[in-house]
């Protein structure tokens, strides 16, 4: 098996039909245990065929993680808030929140054995200001889509982490608690977004 990260903003716009909304569309994949192997170049000669911009990683763990930092900020924050980046970026107190996520993210990572370096946040924010103003995430768009989340995966995995490693994650607990009635809705088929006032 091998690990990888994309880095790309899409929407499924219709069944079998993605629109690529923004990034760069990169891709960084890699053996887990760091080889350089002939079945990985094989893997990089076939997507460089495509035009798809890609990179072999002897690091692919650190790389995941890193996306795994940005990710767990804009996808958590743009569903808890219903809000783009733009408005965000221009909310200190919200855009610290944002930037607390990928804190805590990092601490757990540590202690889970990968190498993040340090600046987490610094590194956060410049991937969020690059960002258009008015992008979301794919969390968001399931959430207000009524469909289920990676609430699991991402704010779920970073508090299980932190409970096993006593690590306190307030920030990623707040978002996967206030989000959890809608991911449970949608599993059992009866979505609760647009239905908070009803």
């Amino acid at each position: 098996m091998l690990g990888g990260a994309c880095y790309i903003f899409a929407a499924l716009a219709s069944p079998g039909v993605i629109n690529h909304t923004g990034g760069p569309g990169r891709v960084v994949f890699g053996e887990l245990d760091g080889r350089i192997t002939p079945r990985a170049h094989a893997i990089r000669d076939a997507f460089a065929a495509t035009g798809a911009p890609v990179e072999l990683s002897a690091q692919i763990l650190a790389a995941m993680w890193e996306k795994y930092l940005f990710i767990t900020g804009q996808g958590g924050m743009t569903a808890l808030t219903r809000l783009p980046i733009g408005i965000i970026r221009a909310t200190p107190a919200t855009m610290e929140m944002y930037l607390d996520v990928a804190s805590e993210v990092a601490s757990v990572g540590r202690a889970h054995g990968v190498s993040i370096p340090e600046g987490e946040r610094d590194r956060v924010k410049r991937g969020a200001d690059s960002l258009s103003p008015n992008s979301f995430s794919s969390l968001y768009n399931d959430l207000v889509g009524g469909r289920r989340m990676e609430l699991e995966t991402l704010p779920g995995h970073v508090v299980r982490l932190g409970r096993q490693y006593r690590i306190p994650t307030p920030v990623c607990r707040a978002i996967y608690a206030a989000l959890k009635p809608y991911d449970e809705a949608a599993q059992r088929g009866e979505p609760l977004a647009g239905k908070e006032r009803s």
